[in-house]
């Protein structure tokens, strides 16, 4: 029997403030991955979640944090995984304006109510309006569309370090689905429907440099910065260390080889370029990071095919010596500096090291030491032909929408290891809704219907489509 639509939004609409309450019960629950803190109860709260959905499961133990592992059985003929994230960042920024675990509902003009709370958007909000709408479809004496595979990990904001172990142990229930589901927020500020159909791999690394390893500059603790006259300092080092890995711009990366699996942009990116190009506002993308230009001052496509295309060597943080008020003259014993690579097709994350310790060695920094803070994980791609993606595509135009495809985001997940041999299935991102500041002070998701994006009825409403039109697809 077909799926009343209608009956669902009616009930979505009629139990907002209910489902409002849900998501402030949600984010109010800390799961802070890099801190250890509340990620278990956390686990225990979401495997609540789905047990009352009426799925079978439970904590898949890693050697890390636990996987929430759980079946839907509707009795439908297709089955999709839904991978979703139940940990978060700290919470330690200044500039929050409310308390970030206190699920806090406020005005945040131009969208009207928003609950602001570190995990509305990354993406707590996003979990508990796809089981708003689950619930919803049932409440209305409906069987859902397809059968669900919940694969709900706590390790996301570190790297996803021991997903790959719960994947390998369950490849072979995975492979019977037919894709992969991220639910998502993923209308910009202005209400405009952005599709990505991929991620660029990551690896996180640390550099680091003392004096005792190098055989030169204080080898214990800082020495007064007077000292600097006659001893070597291990900070200095460091920086002709990283000066040789960019050009002087910091942007063109002169590490042997980096670019040399780069292979991008495809065949299909250059079908989807021409019309990107005429409806991306790369003001807007600016506005909302408040940067005032892009590298060489780049505009419109050829900003975004950077941001697309470009592979990228970042340092995140430099921690050396004293950084704290007024003055205190000080030689620091070491530095370390935190790195990330971002990668395009067909780089592979296993070289990447390789190539970093090869090019110290080989401009005289043998001193220097590298260390793997995540081993992080592939580039991944979805064809936006392949009937899953058509599925969220459909959904979109049926709610008014003419999503935005965009070949990739410049961000990284771990969907490579759904997207990669030996589990091979499409990974799709999709949901209306809008919310932004992601590991940010006032992170925040739209609840409201007044501004120029859709809410949470929105939200939880698009869900429903999805799941309907996946029930449809081709196989």
């Amino acid at each position: 029997m077909p799926l009343d639509r209608g009956k669902v939004f009616a009930h979505i609409d009629k139990n907002l403030p209910q489902h409002i309450a849900k998501l402030q019960e949600l984010v109010r629950q800390p799961s802070i991955s890099p801190e250890n803190k509340g990620v278990r109860e956390c686990a225990n709260l979401i495997l609540q979640y789905l047990t009352d959905l009426g799925c079978k499961g439970g904590l898949e133990e890693t050697a890390g944090n636990p996987v929430v592992y759980a079946r839907y059985d509707a009795g439908a003929e297709k089955t999709i995984v839904v991978y979703m994230m139940y940990d978060t960042m700290p919470v330690d920024e200044p500039g929050w304006r409310v308390d970030p675990l206190a699920g806090t509902l406020t005005d945040v003009p131009p969208f009207g109510r928003c609950l602001v709370a570190r995990g509305a958007v990354n993406t707590k909000g996003e979990l508990r309006g796809f089981l708003n709408a689950c619930e919803s479809i049932k409440a209305t004496r409906q069987k859902l569309p397809v059968n669900l595979i919940f694969v709900v990990e706590g390790e996301e904001e570190l790297g996803s370090r021991h997903l790959p172990e719960f994947v390998t142990k369950h490849e072979k229930e995975l492979q019977e689905a037919e894709a992969v589901l991220f639910p998502f927020c993923s209308e910009d500020r202005t209400g405009k429907v952005v599709m990505y159909l991929g991620v660029k791999g990551i690896v996180y690394f640390e550099l680091e440099l003392d004096g005792a390893t190098w055989g030169k500059g204080p080898k214990e603790f800082g020495i007064h910065g007077s000292n600097k006259a006659w001893v070597d300092s291990p900070a200095w080092r460091m920086i002709q260390a990283l000066s040789t890995m960019t050009g002087p711009d910091g942007n063109k990366v002169t590490i042997q080889d980096f670019y040399r699996h780069a292979q991008v942009p495809t065949k299909e990116d250059r079908e989807l370029l021409p019309k990107l190009e005429k409806t991306f506002n790369d003001a807007a993308v600016r506005e909302e990071m408040k940067v005032d230009r892009f590298i060489g001052d780049a505009h419109g496509i050829e900003a975004l095919k950077k941001y697309l295309f470009d592979p990228t060597l970042n340092i995140n943080g430099i921690v050396s010596g004293y950084t704290g008020p007024e003055t205190k003259t000080l030689l620091p014993h070491k530095i370390a500096v935190k790195m990330d690579v971002r990668l395009v097709p067909n780089m592979r994350k296993d070289d990447v090291m390789p190539m970093i310790r090869n090019h110290l060695d080989a401009y005289g920094f043998k001193d220097v030491q590298i260390r793997v803070v995540e081993s992080g994980y592939g580039w991944s791609r979805t064809s936006y032909q392949s009937p899953p993606a058509q599925a969220v595509i459909k959904s979109y135009k049926e709610l008014g929408k003419d999503p935005e495809l965009w070949p990739t985001i410049a961000g990284s997940a771990p969907f490579a290891l759904f997207n990669r041999k030996p589990i091979n299935l499409p990974v799709v991102i999709g949901g209306l809704g809008h919310g932004a500041l992601q590991h940010s002070p006032n992170e925040y998701i739209v609840i409201d219907e007044k501004g120029p994006t859709g809410g949470l009825a929105s939200m939880e409403k698009s869900f429903v489509t999805i799941l309907d039109n996946f029930g449809k697809m081709a196989s």
